[in-house]
């Protein structure tokens, strides 16, 4: 019976592989985050599109101070969110880094297992053909 294969590193494959999956979720996560962020300026610049489209014909001055603050508040959150989003961005890039080098990590290691499955499967078949051409020569020296 022939001897199975051993990937001596396979704990080493399996870490990687677990750095690559925590790498995944985490870029997951700044992903979503950002898209939170987006949904947020959307939101806050369609109350703003919705606040400037409103016109009455008879508004008092205080009425249209408070609109024109509430304007330009969500202006500035508009701007602030968006700083935010680029810190995101920043953040999503470093982890897509991460990912990047995770995953070529645990590509050396699987080409490396690969390599070594060859090697082994190209063993077991010159083992079977010395095997082979031992019983075929045990049968010559008996006929």
């Amino acid at each position: 019976m022939p001897k199975k294969f051993n990937f001596k590193l396979e704990s080493v494959l399996k870490f990687r592989t677990d750095k690559v999956s925590q790498a995944k979720d985490s870029l997951n996560q700044a992903v979503k985050i950002r898209l939170e962020k987006e949904a947020d300026i959307r939101n806050t610049e369609m109350m703003k599109s919705q606040l400037g489209t409103v016109t009455i014909n008879k508004i008092k001055a205080g009425d249209l101070q408070i609109k024109n603050n509430h304007i330009a508040f969500l202006e500035t959150e508009i701007l602030k969110l968006e700083e935010e989003k680029k810190q995101i961005l920043e953040i999503e890039n470093l982890r897509r880094i991460k990912l990047t080098n995770a995953m070529k990590d645990e590509k050396v290691i699987e080409k490396l297992k690969e390599k070594q499955y060859s090697n082994y499967m190209e063993e077991q078949r010159c083992n079977e053909n010395k095997f082979l051409d031992e019983v075929a020569l045990q049968r010559v020296r008996k006929s």
